[in-house]
């Protein structure tokens, strides 16, 4: 899940409008932009839709979201569509990240039309999914474990699962490292001597490792820091934990049923629903997360004091330079200095996975024009935008195939190239999640990161206490919430 950012971005309208009185020219007339809509499905869903008839009359799509540069990229993708659709404007409004959501609700429950694009996070999804109208989107070239964090619900009343809106770019958490230190032989063969494990992180296969190069690089002065991992009481801690207790959950059958989660419940609930109950119930107050819960504390005694400064989403890239790595949503590397990071490569979760967080886009129930607003966001995940949405904005994108031309673009520079090719893998496996089932950001984050965060500033205290306590106040707040 990305985390919030603390950067509550001044409020910004964008309000681009272009009318043309010409006739509309088909989203398909134009292959080399936007492929067929012909045969459309879903992943889950193989019927065609309807192509929508071109509209008489001049038509203005509005996408409502959070501000900064993805509601750029939509921006600028609205204005290619309306190169495509002559009498079709996109206009899209932004709100600062902390209020978007509320502004949303508000013109969703009085059933507005105002909106047709709805902007939200992974996190968020279920709050908006009661008043998205299913998609019916060819989704064959989108990372599938990008748009099921989000994108993808399960309706605990139907017990089905249902495609509520559409990912339109790819973040990760894994692990980022400084190359001059790790791709350093002599340093390499002094710490294979010690641990007898490989230097390189993307041969990491647990945590026990990492914490053993935190204790190599601080130890021989290299860095001050080790690897940097959230620990933000506001937020980060439950981006932060997941990524850590993955590990155990998938080798833990008995949590996991061999599975990644109930989708909206995911990793930190069971993945199976007990016999007489609706949904399933809290998987981390258990011997893996207790093992999770130290690991993630031992990482953190490599960083800052967290009761002096705590790692958080913001001032992580600024810390970067006096660490050897961090784990880190990717969308952040664009914050660190340019020398830190051509410096930069990336590996995934030790183990071979990562965490997923990104943005989506689903089309409002009351909007008007429904099937048009599906066809800007069947545009919007084409190939040839996907990879403008990296080269001019720098968002990964959602479409492999669009990260497959971008990796072997020569003109891009090797280190970003190098990003690519290792978010892209990490993409592929990316499942580590939080929930995003409504009572997460109404309760379930302030409980568990205040429980956390204790343990974390008094490490004197039970782990399995500490997890315990945070599990029964969840299963208090989804049984309220859904209903026991």
């Amino acid at each position: 899940m990305k985390g919030v950012s603390g950067k509550v971005v001044a409020g910004v309208i964008v309000v681009v409008v272009i009318i043309a009185a010409i006739a509309v020219i088909e989203l398909t007339s134009k292959p080399t932009h936007v492929p067929s809509t012909t045969n459309v499905t879903t992943s889950t869903n193989t019927t065609s839709p309807v192509t929508s008839p071109p509209p008489l009359t001049n038509v203005t799509l509005t996408v409502v979201t959070f501000s900064g540069e993805s509601a750029n990229f939509i921006q600028y993708a609205g204005n290619l569509f309306h190169q495509e659709h002559p009498n079709v404007e996109v206009q899209v409004i932004q709100f600062p990240f902390s209020d978007y959501i509320d502004k949303e609700l508000t013109a969703l429950t009085d059933h507005s039309s105002q909106y047709d694009i709805i902007g939200f996070t992974s996190t968020s999804a279920q709050r908006v999914s009661p008043y998205l109208a299913p998609l019916n989107l060819n989704l064959s070239q989108v990372i599938s474990a990008q748009e099921d964090f989000g994108g993808v619900i399960y309706n605990v009343t139907t017990g089905q699962k249902e495609i509520v809106g559409v990912s339109y770019e790819t973040a990760v958490y894994l692990m980022a490292y400084r190359a001059s230190i790790f791709e350093n032989q002599t340093l390499a063969n002094e710490f294979y001597s010690e641990y007898h494990v490989p230097f390189n992180p993307s041969d990491w296969r647990n945590w026990t490792e990492v914490i053993w190069a935190d204790q190599f690089v601080t130890s021989h002065n290299l860095t001050q820091y080790g690897f940097l991992i959230d620990d933000h009481v506001q937020h980060g801690i439950i981006d932060a934990f997941p990524a850590v207790y993955g590990w155990y959950y998938i080798r833990n059958a008995s949590l996991s049923n061999n599975s990644t989660g109930i989708p909206g419940f995911n990793i930190m609930f069971t993945g199976y629903i007990p016999s007489g109950m609706k949904f399933p119930v809290p998987s981390f107050n258990s011997t893996s997360g207790v093992e999770a819960l130290q690991t993630y504390a031992q990482l953190v005694r490599y960083d800052p004091n967290p009761s002096q400064l705590q790692i958080s989403y913001d001032n992580l890239p600024e810390l970067m330079p006096q660490a050897a790595g961090a784990f880190l949503f990717t969308s952040q590397l664009s914050y660190l200095n340019s020398s830190v990071a051509q410096d930069t490569y990336l590996a995934p979760l030790p183990g071979g996975y990562a965490e997923t967080g990104t943005d989506l886009l689903g089309v409002s129930k009351y909007s008007t024009h429904q099937q048009l607003a599906e066809e800007f966001l069947q545009f919007l995940v084409s190939p040839q935008v996907q990879e403008l949405a990296f080269l001019k904005f720098g968002k990964f994108p959602v479409s492999e195939q669009a990260f497959q031309a971008l990796i072997q673009n020569n003109s891009i520079p090797t280190y970003q190239r190098e990003w690519l090719n290792a978010t892209y893998h990490a993409a592929l496996n990316a499942w580590a999640n939080p929930p995003n089932i409504p009572p997460t950001y109404i309760s379930l984050i302030t409980d568990f990161n205040n429980q956390v965060y204790a343990y974390l500033t008094n490490p004197s205290m039970s782990p399995s206490q500490v997890l315990q306590t945070a599990a029964q106040q969840w299963a208090t707040a989804v049984e309220s919430y859904y209903g026991a």
